[in-house]
């Protein structure tokens, strides 16, 4: 049962027209929202590096891996940033490669509130080895045919770009981007398909941060939209203890549907290393063929190289 399960899986995340994202997820995006808007460079007065590996759906044989690294901070004189991530996704016999840049400029807007606006550029691989996949089938001799599942292995190269705008301050913070914006078709082997087009996908964040004496607690809200596929919102909330011990819980949902549910700890040692760990239950129909999904984060946070005014 569970490799059908996961050839239908496959089948979903190759054809990518299919109602799902075709960007990863991740449960602890309120430890590194430079992954998902490229204005949050130089946002901070000291560089930051964040990587990320995420274990989905444990229990299934070739089940989706998702590694990322990234690095983003300020110029010392200047109120702009710069940074960039690197990204491999694997499920199986299929991968995704991204390699970005990105540049940001933020002005004061009064007070303490500044603005930030930021783009970045890079390109992204696809891969599909079909020689991995189990196409044949008793109930079916011609299984082995099937022209979109070549067993040689195949890739594509794609610009990529994506832009964003990030509105804070010390304890709040709301940003809005896009990713995929050149919505490229995939082409394997100079074959031009409709079928295998990228899509935008929008990204809308919110949060603030409240402080009690040693305790803080941040609430925040992060809105992902994809064509074709309903608004989907990750709500979380984490509380952390004078700046070192943190925990919270996240519920990832649509307006049709209760998806996941979500808990993650972390410790901050010294204001420097970062450490976050996530949990996500599955409440969909592939809750009874896995043990959950494991994402695990280290980051390190620099000295403050830039002193505004």
């Amino acid at each position: 049962m569970k490799k059908y399960i996961f050839l239908w899986i496959c089948g979903c995340w190759l054809s990518l027209n299919g109602l799902a994202q075709q960007i990863p997820v991740s449960t602890l995006f309120i430890e590194d929202q430079f992954l998902y808007n490229p204005a949050v460079a130089g946002t901070d007065d000291g560089f930051k590096v964040r990587m990320d590996n995420r274990f989905q759906w444990t229990g299934f044989t070739d089940a989706p891996i998702t590694n990322q690294l990234s690095a983003y901070g300020p110029h010392k004189n200047k109120n702009i940033g710069y940074g960039g991530t690197i990204g491999y996704d694997a499920t199986g016999p299929t991968g995704r490669f991204t390699l970005n840049g990105a540049f940001a400029t933020n002005f004061a807007l009064g007070g303490s509130l500044r603005l930030s606006t930021g783009i970045n550029f890079g390109f992204i691989q696809y891969r599909v080895d079909g020689s991995q996949f189990e196409l044949d089938s008793p109930d079916d001799p011609y299984a082995m045919d099937d022209p979109y599942a070549p067993p040689v292995p195949m890739s594509a190269f794609l610009p990529d770009a994506a832009a964003g705008v990030y509105l804070y301050n010390s304890n709040l913070y709301f940003g809005f981007s896009a990713l995929q914006l050149f919505s490229n078709n995939i082409k394997f082997n100079g074959e031009d398909s409709k079928r295998n087009k990228l899509k935008p996908h929008f990204y809308g964040i919110a949060g603030y941060k409240f402080y009690f004496g040693d305790w803080m607690l941040e609430p925040a809200v992060l809105a992902k939209k994809v064509e074709a596929v309903p608004l989907q919102l990750d709500i979380t909330a984490r509380l952390m203890f004078r700046e070192q011990f943190w925990g919270g819980a996240n519920v990832r949902n649509t307006f049709e549907s209760f998806d996941d549910l979500c808990f993650m700890v972390g410790y901050i040692h010294q204001k420097r290393l970062n450490i976050g760990i996530g949990y996500d239950f599955s409440s969909s129909a592939i809750r009874p063929y896995t043990n959950g999904t494991i994402e695990l984060m280290i980051g390190y946070n620099f000295d403050d190289i830039r002193h505004r005014e």
